[in-house]
């Protein structure tokens, strides 16, 4: 979707494919018509965060703006595009009788002729600058039917209207915005749970924040913050203001119940350090090793840590399989790695 046209290209890829097959797509199908952009916005997708596609980027000059993960307010212009695709086509299959593949470029004909309010023009007035000719019956909305080879003053007007539009949006989201609080290097605070894998299938009784965690990176132009997660796969995690909050240490006079204990090991004089499990989080496959994310007794969140099978006492282990048995997941081996799916 071209950002200021709006101009959109539906694709059919197969279920499966790389970031090298989405670049080889794009020089076939994209490049002739539109060249290279300046710039790509895009979701935190592995095929967008991906090596192969940093490089074609870094190679094409080509800035990558990703939405920071967990973000409440990420543009949502992809997902507003396929909503349409999909009521379009559901409408032509029962008028027609199609397969989708082939109802695709009735689909695609239909969003480009739409006129949006903020332009005030079809996507196919703005990229083409004339109106196209279509089969008999499709009949194109007479605000966009202007003459060939429109000057520029049709852009030049629309980016006015955009920019006006745009404005009236902010002032309505901001009416009842609050000021964002903002953070320090090395300030703890608490993130929202829904940020982090959940334990069970019982979500509603799962605490409502998790803590505390240090602020490792603070980037206050767009009130989003890199938190330190231990138990985290890259330690770190970037999440938008809104999802932290500050964290306030108990008072252990008006709290005792919530002091973590911090008992020391097990067994001191061993030559390996053991401390006691309280539970078996989650598992999953590193370096074809089997590891698990666990809790232990005595200590808060922040000190989950992933430890190999070797390290973990047997009945730990046989407690979390029976547990996720119970909660409607069952462990299965596949290409040489553990996946769980529900039942």
């Amino acid at each position: 979707m071209d950002r200021f046209s709006k101009y959109t290209i539906i694709l059919t890829l197969p279920l499966n494919y790389t970031a090298v097959q989405l670049i080889n797509v794009y020089y076939t199908s994209i490049y002739p018509f539109f060249g290279l952009p300046q710039d790509i916005v895009t979701d935190r997708d592995v095929l967008f965060t991906s090596l192969d596609c940093k490089k074609f980027c870094t190679q094409n000059n080509i800035s990558q703006s990703i939405s920071s993960a967990y973000h409440p307010e990420t543009d949502g212009q992809s997902d507003i595009a396929s909503k349409s695709i999909i009521a379009i086509l559901r409408a032509k299959l029962l008028e027609q009788g199609l397969d989708w593949l082939s109802a695709m470029p009735f689909g695609q004909v239909a969003i480009n002729m739409g006129i949006d309010s903020s332009r005030d023009a079809a996507a196919y007035t703005l990229y083409l600058r004339f109106s196209p000719k279509f089969e008999k019956g499709v009949v194109i909305p007479a605000a966009s039917l202007r003459p060939d080879m429109i000057s520029n003053a049709l852009w030049d007007s629309v980016k006015t209207k955009l920019v006006r539009s745009r404005v009236a949006m902010m002032q309505q989201a901001n009416k009842r915005r609050r000021p964002s609080l903002l953070y320090n290097m090395g300030d703890l605070v608490k993130i929202l749970s829904s940020c982090f894998p959940k334990e069970t299938q019982f979500n509603n009784l799962e605490p409502v924040f998790m803590e505390p965690y240090k602020i490792f990176c603070c980037m206050s132009e767009t009130d989003n913050y890199t938190v330190e997660i231990p138990f985290a796969p890259s330690c770190f995690i970037t999440v938008h203001t809104s999802l932290l909050a500050p964290w306030l240490e108990n008072p252990d006079d008006k709290f005792p119940s919530r002091i973590h204990t911090n008992p020391g090991p097990v067994d001191a004089d061993a030559s390996a350090l053991r401390y006691e499990v309280e539970r078996i989080i989650k598992h999953r496959t590193c370096k074809d090793k089997q590891q698990f994310l666990v809790k232990w007794l005595g200590y808060g969140q922040e000190h989950n840590f992933w430890q190999n099978k070797e390290g973990i006492d047997k009945q730990a282990i046989r407690a979390y399989w029976e547990k996720s048995k119970w909660s409607g997941r069952v462990q299965t081996r596949h290409a040489g790695h553990w996946n769980r799916h529900r039942v």
